[in-house]
């Protein structure tokens, strides 16, 4: 650490200044505001420590050496640099994931880390404070815009995508997902304010800043973008159809619409990308089991999927279980390391969770209404998790991966239980 590493923080400090300033208006949310901000932190400089402590750097720590050796390459050609920035052209920069340059995600991400590095002066847990919070601001304003739209579920989203511990610390620090999680949950929110606006001018507005929101998702990340950006714009389309004839607004009607949309845009959405072949897509999804599979220490508890084929149907015949063991596995009992363990722990207190849901619900006797918009995203957060689960038998890498995923299923089972309750009547009593 020397003083170019701290000459940027009241950078830092100001712009978490601004994200305070928005949040301290909202009297619901804004006691959520500096636990989950002060976690989100904390939790990226722990990632950085422990990976560097005990599991010999990791990638993480590999994306740290890469940037500064493009930093140091661009201090020296400054237009090559740009050129590298702007169309991937490498010369004699020394970056690495480059085999694929325009598909790897890592390769991206080591370009927008060495521009991180410039205002840090190459600091990684300075990096690791700036990448945390962008993942903060994503979150939270997902958060503050489903309070504004559905305030019934407002609570439930503060606790799901800014506390549950998993969350936290999975999505931050230099790591990929935090750039994921943050742009998903910056698209989702646009899209919320885009899907309620109320005229042209504010539509052409948002639609602006998406843009640019949906390409970093679409760079780390570029198949669950695709398969949110097909669910969403389906949802869009529905509405300006049923908008223009109002026999079509019913329930039932909405709902095959929907669907008719859906099939349509995934079937326009194949020609996006060379991986959005069917066939293409299932091969790879059986190949990169069989490989995990065989790559992986037989000590460790892998997913079993020995049926698999690289067909729909057999996807879509082990997309349940999928989804159940990404929820549940590794159990808490099953002979496993210590990471393990932790991670049989969370299940089995997210499993609770469900289950205090399941008998709240049936001591009120009633299922309350799902909203069209929460409704999308269920189904995004099952296909991604069949999507991510099949191909990543790995229990420890599968960890990682479901963490931005999990409060989209989440959100639903704390509104719909006691804990929001529990919250409120916490917060009055504090009052």
């Amino acid at each position: 650490m020397n003083l170019q590493h701290w000459l940027h923080f009241p950078v830092f400090l100001f712009l978490v200044y601004l994200l305070w300033r928005d949040a301290r208006h909202s009297e619901s949310l804004k006691t959520f505001f500096w636990v989950g901000l002060g976690l989100k932190l904390a939790a990226g400089l722990l990632l950085g420590y422990l990976y560097l402590a005990y599991l010999g750097g990791g990638d993480t720590w590999v994306y740290h050496k890469q940037a500064i050796k493009v930093k140091e390459a661009a201090e020296l050609n400054g237009s090559q640099y740009l050129r590298l920035l702007l169309f991937n052209e490498i010369g004699d920069i020394p970056i690495g994931f480059a085999k694929w340059p325009q598909y790897s995600n890592s390769f991206f991400f080591v370009k927008l880390l060495s521009l991180l590095y410039f205002l840090t002066g190459s600091s990684y847990w300075g990096s690791s404070l700036y990448l945390s919070l962008f993942n903060f601001w994503g979150c939270w304003f997902l958060v503050k815009q489903i309070q504004k739209y559905y305030p019934a579920y407002g609570t439930s989203a503060a606790v799901v995508f800014l506390l549950f511990p998993s969350v936290v610390f999975w999505t931050s620090g230099v790591v990929k997902d935090s750039l994921f999680m943050g742009s998903l949950c910056l698209t989702v929110g646009l899209f919320l304010q885009l899907f309620n606006a109320t005229n042209s001018m504010e539509a052409v507005k948002k639609f602006l800043l998406y843009v640019p929101v949906i390409y970093l998702l679409w760079r780390i990340k570029f198949f669950l973008a695709a398969v949110l950006l097909v669910i969403l714009g389906a949802l869009l389309v529905t509405k300006l159809v049923t908008r223009q004839f109002p026999n079509l607004r019913s329930k039932t009607r909405r709902f095959l619409i929907w669907c008719g949309i859906l099939g349509v845009l995934a079937f326009v959405a194949s020609f996006a990308h060379p991986t959005f072949n069917l066939d293409f897509f299932v091969e790879h999804i059986l190949w990169n089991y069989r490989n995990i599979v065989a790559a992986s220490d037989s000590a460790s508890p892998l997913l079993s999927f020995p049926d698999l084929q690289p067909t729909l149907w057999s996807v879509a015949a082990h997309a349940p279980s999928a989804v159940f063991q990404m929820l549940t596995r590794p159990f808490l009992w099953e002979p496993a390391p210590l990471f393990y363990k932790l991670v049989g722990l969370e299940n089995l207190v997210l499993g609770l969770l469900i289950l205090l849901t399941i008998v709240h619900l049936l001591r009120q006797r009633h299922l309350p209404a799902l909203p069209s918009f929460l409704a999308v995203l269920l189904v995004f957060f099952f296909i991604s998790a069949v999507l991510i689960t099949l191909p990543t038998p790995n229990l420890g890498s599968l960890h990682r991966y479901r963490a931005p995923l999990l409060p989209f299923f989440y959100l639903l089972i704390i509104a719909w239980g006691p804990v929001p309750g529990w919250l409120d009547q916490l917060r009055n009593r504090k009052g």
